[in-house]
């Protein structure tokens, strides 16, 4: 049975085979005998609980598996796999199997990215692809102005809102983008990481930082609350 044709696909976070397709007609039907193609093969990663995703990116600290998934399922068993580490056109064969776990804190050779799915025939596709070790952002609780402080001024003042976060893949490219929430009204401020804010009337208000990288990771720190004395006010 040939699933695969020999042609050059383009990559993308899915991975597709394409087999043979009979032409003509849509309404005419087909051969009850003629080789149906796989549609598709996924290539996904998955750490502790959740669920396997196309999305290649893991974190550093836990053990990731990463799997070859064939659509229709139905020749799911008809299709091996070996998972390969290429460097300098120097192929290193990690395991053949549907799915091999990996600690992404190891070396980067026991990290895959390349695959050769084949069928029973011989037929060969081989992709290559990355997966993004990324560790995720982290927000310092120390802020300006911390929980429960008091603050003194007028709408008019203008309060300074501070904070501090962190990533240790910074120095690999990574950047870090902030939303700074006041009163339950967000606002995206970037890469800043202080802003002064005025409109403040008298009393309770609360606020909290959102910091997310360029892979989606992010942390949130919890609502701190201060209080606002209108001291124009009071006079």
């Amino acid at each position: 049975m040939n699933l695969f044709n020999r042609s050059i696909l383009p990559l993308f976070a899915v991975f597709a085979f394409f087999g043979v397709f009979w032409a003509g007609c849509a309404d005419i039907p087909n051969d009850p005998e003629a080789a149906q193609p796989v549609e598709s093969i996924s290539i996904m990663v998955k750490q502790k609980d959740a669920p396997f995703s196309t999305i290649l990116k893991v974190h550093p600290y836990d053990s990731a598996t990463i799997t070859a998934t064939v659509a229709p399922e139905k020749y799911q068993d008809d299709i091996s796999f070996e998972w390969i580490y290429t460097n300098d056109n120097k192929d290193s064969l990690l395991v053949r199997a549907k799915q091999y776990s990996f600690l992404p804190s190891k070396l980067a050779t026991n990290i895959p990215n390349k695959l050769i799915a084949a069928d029973k025939e011989g037929n060969k596709q081989t992709y290559e692809f990355t997966i993004v070790i990324n560790t995720p952002p982290v927000l310092s609780d120390s802020t300006i102005p911390a929980s429960g402080d008091t603050l003194y001024g007028s709408p008019e003042s203008a309060f300074l809102f501070e904070w501090y976060s962190i990533d240790v893949d910074i120095d690999n490219g990574d950047s870090l983008f902030h939303i700074l929430e006041i009163d339950d009204k967000a606002y995206d401020v970037g890469t800043l990481l202080q802003v002064k804010q005025s409109g403040f009337n008298a009393g309770e208000h609360k606020f909290r930082v959102i910091v997310r990288d360029l892979y989606g990771d992010s942390d949130t720190l919890a609502y701190k609350n201060f209080h606002v004395i209108d001291t124009l006010g009071a006079k």
